[in-house]
């Protein structure tokens, strides 16, 4: 916890501010709920892990998904790819875990971003007449673009190649302007400090690209278009499975209470809440909830 969280939980002005981030959160959830519903999983090559709302689930080619869904592959996954009705595309490499239409972050050219990369490997494309809305990772932001754009994000490097158009990006944890990046040019950062922009990545690099993302895909959205496919149900979500999204950045963190809540109601769960309550304070309203006043009558009041 901040000293500017602190401060606000022994105001009491905390639960207040809470509320309203959740139902700000919310609001742009449902504001993204009609783009994000024509999203699929179109193509699968290994096993992943989708959470959608509070069902876990394991991924399968064809399953639909909804406004943050967080969606987990595996160290042995070869490809997962997302594609969307505006038929841009979003691969997942393997050991990646990432969050479909994230709710709360800026509009960037009247669109929120359609994916937030926590960790690990990520190719967008911009496949169709309009631009692609967007990425984010904690230490990046991709604004809307034309083209693809290869995106790696570890515990504290972080990189981008653009393939083919141009990106521009935002470093996050710096607060610069944009970085415009053409077509083969490499960027690198790592930390909060600055990073560089270079006319090609080092073949070290390329080399640790999952080898799907090199071979070109066709969209595949279309052959589920009229079939219902149902995903095998997982044991509910644990606290040490969504830890990582618990205590992610504020933005994140504001909707996963309001989300996540009906979990409390399980012990063990609660118990991990409760005593890791410092690093997610934003529980607190669900795990202690005020006292409502007691109403007293007029002649309890005499």
């Amino acid at each position: 916890m901040n000293l500017e969280e602190a401060v606000l939980v022994r105001s009491g002005v905390f639960r207040r501010t809470v509320a309203a981030m959740w139902m700000l959160a919310m609001a742009a959830g449902a504001g993204s709920s009609a783009r994000a519903q024509d999203w699929v999983i179109s193509v699968l090559e290994g096993e992943a892990v989708v959470v959608d709302g509070m069902r876990r689930v394991a991924a399968v080619a064809g399953l639909r998904l909804e406004p943050g869904a967080i969606i987990e592959t595996t160290a042995k996954t070869a490809i997962l790819r997302l594609e969307g009705g505006d038929q841009s595309t979003y691969d997942l490499g393997p050991d990646t875990r990432a969050m479909l239409a994230p709710p709360g972050f800026p509009v960037r050219n009247e669109r929120p971003p359609q994916v937030y990369l926590m960790q690990g490997w990520l190719k967008g494309t911009a496949r169709g007449p309009r631009e692609a809305a967007g990425i984010v990772t904690p230490a990046l932001e991709v604004l809307p673009f034309k083209g693809a754009v290869v995106l790696q994000q570890a515990k504290r490097e972080h990189a981008a190649f653009v393939e083919g158009g141009r990106v521009d990006l935002v470093e996050r944890r710096v607060g610069s302007g944009s970085i415009a990046i053409n077509a083969g040019e490499f960027y690198g950062g790592e930390g909060a400090r600055r990073g560089s922009v270079a006319a090609r990545p080092a073949p070290s690099w390329l080399q640790t690209v999952p080898r799907a993302f090199r071979d070109p895909i066709p969209l595949r959205a279309a052959a589920f278009r009229d079939r219902r496919v149902e995903a095998s149900p997982l044991p509910g979500p644990t606290y040490a499975q969504l830890a990582d999204w618990l205590t992610a950045e504020m933005t994140l963190r504001a909707a996963m209470p309001g989300r996540f809540a009906p979990l409390v109601r399980d012990a063990s769960f609660r118990a991990e809440i409760t005593s890791h309550l410092s690093a997610h304070p934003e529980w607190g309203p669900i795990v202690n909830p005020e006292p409502r006043p007691r109403r007293t009558t007029s002649g309890a009041s005499r």
